[in-house]
């Protein structure tokens, strides 16, 4: 039987609840799926980090060793899902877990590559944005170029709804593409804090308030909407504590809600050209609330799910890393200029080759 030339994505986004995976064949098709939740302890850990940016040396040794094993125990569950050996993998390419971005500047993904190698016996390919940002660029959004890969020649929008929200636009043989600023991060946050739980089920707690027009207008005015691309952001930016800048302490929590919601839905609306085929993809798509609001702000827009396009809405990110690592391992670049501001294309991730002897 000839060998299987197969690839890992894992993922874990912005709205830190757990690990996404898939397999891709050699065509880049699905094989299989799976996703694996961050223990709560964990994830609590994760969420101060990322929003604090506070941590011993020794603590953030530990949450990136805790991280690795969650992305290795998912790339194991795959194997045994899809009936693969792991030398039917040529890779792991593993986004790993962002605790802190600066577009241009800096950007940390921990959930260290090595690890995951030595705990699937697979060479991996991790921390996929540093060189992009190396070169100039901001790191983020590197989905993108799997985007234009999934339209396949054809015109779009492709809208990513994590904890941040990303756009791709292609259009005349262009692809442009930025963050949009928050999709789930300060409605996640904003619920966790007022109810005790993760996430609003289908928005319906959203629904039951008001847009409270002066904070609405209060964030809008915020200076990154206005500023040009490239850019990129993340929870380190948009949290709790920057909300806070604009709350009076008048409003009442599920108007809060209601307004973050239509925030998200504005900002990104703001930059869908209008009559494109729009597709969404990620978390947000589950908010029904979130999806309608998009619906109705892009009237002259079908908007839809990347799963028209073949890719699971909740595993397009996944694909995108499967994706990468095979650009990667092949030599071949995966940034996208015209989207990040990098001087050039670059080929991306460092690599964890493993040796093959089992430990």
């Amino acid at each position: 039987m000839a060998k299987v030339s197969a690839y890992i994505g894992l993922m874990s986004g912005t709205s830190i609840d757990g690990v996404d995976g898939v397999v891709l064949d050699g065509c880049q098709k699905i094989i299989t799926s799976a996703y694996t939740p961050y223990p709560t302890e964990l994830k609590t850990r994760l969420q101060q980090l990322s929003q604090t940016g506070n941590a011993s040396l020794a603590d953030l040794g530990q949450i990136d060793i805790d991280v690795a094993q969650v992305f290795a125990q998912t790339a194991n569950q795959l194997l045994t899902q899809s009936s693969l050996d792991k030398g039917d993998i040529r890779a792991i390419g593993s986004h790993g877990q962002t605790v802190y971005h600066q577009g241009g500047k800096y950007s940390m993904q921990i959930g260290h590559g090595a690890l995951i190698t030595e705990q699937t016996g697979i060479t991996t390919v991790a921390d996929f944005r540093m060189q992009d940002i190396a070169a100039g660029g901001q790191g983020a959004p590197l989905t993108p170029a799997y985007h234009q890969h999934m339209l396949n020649g054809k015109e779009g929008v492709i809208v990513n709804l994590g904890g941040i929200a990303n756009i791709t636009i292609v259009k005349n043989n262009e692809v442009f593409g930025f963050d949009t600023g928050p999709a789930n991060t300060l409605l996640d946050n904003w619920i966790k804090q007022n109810k005790g739980i993760d996430y609003d089920q289908d928005g319906l707690w959203s629904r039951s308030g008001r847009v409270d027009s002066v904070l609405l207008d209060s964030m809008l005015a915020d200076g990154y909407f206005q500023k040009k691309h490239p850019k990129s952001t993340g929870p380190e930016y948009f949290n709790l504590d920057w909300l806070s800048q604009h709350l009076t302490g008048a409003e009442t929590p599920e108007d809060v809600q209601r307004t973050l919601l239509e925030l998200t839905a504005m900002s990104v609306s703001a930059s869908i050209p209008t009559g494109t085929s729009v597709y969404l993809c990620g978390g947000g798509v589950h908010n029904l609330f979130l999806f309608e609001r998009l619906i109705c702000q892009n009237p002259d827009s079908k908007v839809t799910l990347t799963n028209d396009l073949g890719v699971s809405a909740d595993y397009v990110e996944a694909a995108a890393f499967a994706y990468f690592a095979k650009q990667t391992i092949n030599g071949e670049s995966s940034n996208l200029p015209s989207v990040t501001g990098a001087c050039g294309t670059r080929i991306l991730g460092g690599i964890y080759q493993h040796q093959g002897k089992e430990c």
